[in-house]
């Protein structure tokens, strides 16, 4: 690529993805043109948006306190951006998931069908009956909504303990190899 074109476009204030679009070009050749000139950006790099959009430290609504801005993630393609904090954020995600397990394992009957146990829902899985029918795993969904589609799958599976599990999947095992 000319280094001309590069620059007229950086110029313009196009990302290196908008130019490789315009060009036809792919990302990497765009970003080997543009180390090759020696060409550079005028877009604000992450250490000049971290400080110029929102300065040294943000207020948290979530805990209502003053926290450095890269402890925020990014949303909406704008670093720190989020309203929390990122141990907020984190906090939040955790008891929606918790939430969400609550409900799957009421859903089963709250307890493992092999021997009863039902003391901690982090012990708790969801084994498939039929390992070919299954379509996603209940306990790795990153969904937060209870709906039609999990029951769907959870109706496949049955509700054990991790020990039971581990007994189940060890015989399995030996059935295959007799």
């Amino acid at each position: 690529m000319e280094k001309g074109i590069l620059e007229k476009y950086l110029d313009e204030g196009h990302s290196l993805n908008k130019i490789a679009k315009i060009t036809g070009k792919s990302l990497t050749t765009v970003r080997y043109w543009v180390n090759k000139h020696g060409v550079k950006s005028k877009l604000p790099t992450f250490k000049d948006q971290n400080k110029s959009e929102y300065g040294e430290k943000r207020f948290c609504p979530k805990c209502k306190k003053e926290v450095e801005t890269r402890k925020f993630y990014q949303r909406r393609g704008k670093q720190n951006s989020s309203s929390y904090c990122k141990n907020c954020t984190t906090k939040k995600t955790n008891e929606r998931h918790r939430k969400l397990k609550s409900q799957m394992i009421e859903y089963k009957g709250n307890s493992c069908v092999r021997c009863g146990y039902n003391k901690y829902q982090g012990a708790l899985e969801f084994h498939h009956l039929e390992p070919d029918e299954k379509d996603f795993n209940p306990s790795h969904l990153k969904k937060y909504k209870f709906d039609e589609r999990i029951k769907e799958e959870l109706d496949k599976c049955i509700l054990v303990c991790a020990n039971c599990h581990r007994e189940i999947h060890f015989e399995i095992r030996e059935k295959e190899t007799l």
